[in-house]
């Protein structure tokens, strides 16, 4: 798929994709296959609706709620267009708005706006490793500056169904250890980031049945030998990656080198959930995909403003 000197370009979302389940990653970035329709009602066109304001907001000042307004009357107007269910789109876009309204209340009263200092947006990084084969990337939409003590930061919102489950593990997402990695390499040390500032904004409507905490701020920072740590593990990662491509342009039977590793989550996470198991039990799976699906690239984030990919 890839001519042997042209480095290939890899970021950590493919590489958490390549971790969480090979015949994903294989569907996804090998073949290049992404949804003719993708779905306007969800949680992940609601978490990109919801984030795309907030990057709006705090890179150019526009009016959040306003800005996510007029996002969700595009996926309406595309809604009516394609036969989206329109009643839960409107009860998903209320959620949205009414998130984002009490996010502004509860920034106000934590008077967290004025910790905080945008310093760049979308910051495009890039290093070379196993020898200059791979070139892994990555897009820092947010840099702000702590003005508290003058460290730089990342700034990342993520839209979750309960804060606590996140918080436990945020110091463990290879997210932000990709980010420092790649800043590490690109940046004097003098404009380095020392972390994360994640902020978590519950999916829930603030009911009076609600249980709060419905917002949280998380602080993470990583030190050098956590780093260290990281780079052993992603050359690892990166060196089996290049295998199993090495593998399916030799002519490897995908079965073999890019199995699938079903779980609980791959019907509301995976596009690919329908069509997986046809490979599997001599349906006409490529059949169906064709059908189905299209071939794309899937870094377009880095050249236009389409979704998240980091």
């Amino acid at each position: 798929m890839t001519s042997p000197t042209d480095p290939i370009e890899v970021s950590n979302t493919e590489i958490n994709t390549f971790a969480e389940c090979r015949r994903k990653w294989w569907l996804t970035y090998y073949l290049k296959y992404h949804a003719r329709e993708v779905s306007l009602v969800g949680p992940l066109p609601l978490g990109s609706r919801v984030h795309k304001a907030l990057e709006v907001y705090y890179k150019d000042g526009y009016d959040l709620v306003g800005t996510y307004s007029q996002l969700l009357d595009d996926d309406m107007a595309l809604a009516v267009e394609i036969g989206e269910d329109l009643a839960a789109l409107t009860t998903e876009g209320e959620l949205g708005r009414i998130m984002l309204e009490g996010y502004l209340e509860w920034l106000e009263s934590e008077g967290i706006l004025s910790n905080y200092k945008v310093i760049g947006v979308e910051d495009k990084l890039s290093m070379p490793m196993l020898d200059g084969r791979v070139h892994v990337i990555g897009k820092i939409d947010l840099r702000v500056q702590d003005q508290r003590d003058g460290t730089n930061l990342v700034l990342d919102h993520k839209t979750v169904a309960q804060p606590g489950t996140y918080s436990r593990w945020a110091h463990m997402n290879p997210q932000l250890m990709t980010y420092q990695t790649l800043d590490y390499i690109n940046t004097p040390e003098s404009q380095r980031i020392a972390g994360g500032e994640f902020h978590l904004l519950k999916k829930v409507k603030r009911g009076p049945r609600a249980v709060p905490p419905f917002y949280e701020r998380i602080e993470v920072r990583h030190n050098v030998f956590t780093l260290r740590s990281f780079w052993i593990r992603l050359q690892g990662q990166l060196s089996q990656m290049t295998q199993a491509r090495d593998l399916l342009d030799d002519g490897a039977d995908h079965r073999l080198v890019v199995y699938p590793t079903p779980s609980s989550n791959c019907s509301w996470k995976c596009p690919f959930f329908r069509v997986c198991p046809l490979f599997d039990d001599g349906s006409a799976a490529m059949e169906m995909l064709a059908a189905d699906f299209e071939v794309g690239d899937p870094y377009a984030y880095y050249s236009d403003n389409t979704e998240k990919e980091v």
